[in-house]
């Protein structure tokens, strides 16, 4: 076989390989490859084995991998960004000037950075946003993905895997928010187009919003999170509030949509899958993976 033709087959091997989004929780790991997903529950000691069986049964050997942080895993800061410090340089640069705010030794910290959007900065300088997660975490992930045989190529946070998802619900450039609620918590994530302005954990459970008892005062506090979340994009960043919220909720019988809009400015409506080009809801634990896979307009794989 001539090099041409061997080179040829390589790079049409490499393009038919598989993609897999992955987020690791404390009680299962959610994945999703083009339009398959899938949660396995499983503890922390079962999680190397419960992987080895969705990469196996889904044939995803060798799949291009991208590992996303749940948003309990890692700390955001937004930091002015010093002069003269190469991007490349920016996250070492910055962890010690976490020190103070961090929940563990800076030395023990891997950190990143993203952009903060120029026009939310409301004269606080040239600002970047710093990621902060315990290096032991990382290496635990990367074990993990080559210990199932699968190709690591980036580990993730939330709210930018979420941003993919919400970027395409944003038709007209001018925002769009989506809230993402979880069985611990929530997640609120408006973007305007591909860029993040504001991400914020909503401190709500799913059994207080099922909870007869509980439900009227977890409604209320939930709504207030939310309002108050978007009077800080509008005061403090300066922008114009979506006015639809996007919900995403496992126990989707439960007519939250109705129960919040009493309390908010906003109009709040649950996500709209078929615009997003699938036939049915989405299992909610799978969210984040499946919105990793998704491409940005801006042309990021």
């Amino acid at each position: 076989m001539s090099l041409a033709n061997r080179l040829k087959d390589l790079f049409s091997s490499s393009s038919r390989r598989p993609r897999l989004s992955l987020e690791v929780r404390p009680d299962g790991i959610a994945w999703a490859s083009g339009s398959m997903t899938g949660f396995a529950e499983c503890t922390p000691a079962k999680r190397l084995q419960a992987l080895q069986g969705i990469v196996s049964s889904s044939r995803l050997s060798g799949a291009q991998t991208t590992m996303v942080l749940p948003l309990d895993q890692y700390q955001v800061f937004q930091i002015e960004r010093p002069e003269g410090v190469e991007d490349s340089e920016l996250g070492d640069a910055l962890k010690w000037k976490l020190k103070d705010f961090l929940e563990f030794s800076p030395s023990e910290a891997v950190c990143d950075v993203f952009s903060f959007p120029s026009d939310a900065a409301r004269g606080r300088g040239d600002l970047v946003n710093v990621v902060a997660v315990r290096r032991t975490l990382i290496t635990e992930l990367v074990a993990l993905a080559q210990d199932a045989d699968l190709e690591l190529q980036r580990i993730d946070i939330a709210e930018l895997a979420l941003r993919r998802l919400v970027s395409r619900l944003d038709e007209s450039g001018r925002g769009a928010t989506l809230v993402h609620l979880r069985d611990r918590y929530g997640h609120m994530v408006i973007c305007q187009g591909d860029t993040l302005y504001l991400s914020r954990r909503l401190d709500v459970t799913s059994n207080e919003l099922r909870e007869v008892a509980s439900q009227e005062t977890a409604v209320q506090s939930l709504a207030l999170e939310m309002q108050r979340s978007l009077d800080y994009y509008e005061s403090q960043l300066g922008q114009v509030p979506p006015p639809v919220i996007n919900l995403v909720a496992r126990d989707s019988m439960l007519p939250l949509t109705s129960m919040l809009g009493s309390y908010l400015a906003a109009s709040a409506r649950n996500l709209d899958w078929s615009a997003l080009g699938l036939d049915q809801e989405l299992d909610s634990r799978c969210l984040v993976a499946w919105s990793a896979g998704l491409s940005l307009s801006e042309g990021e794989a």
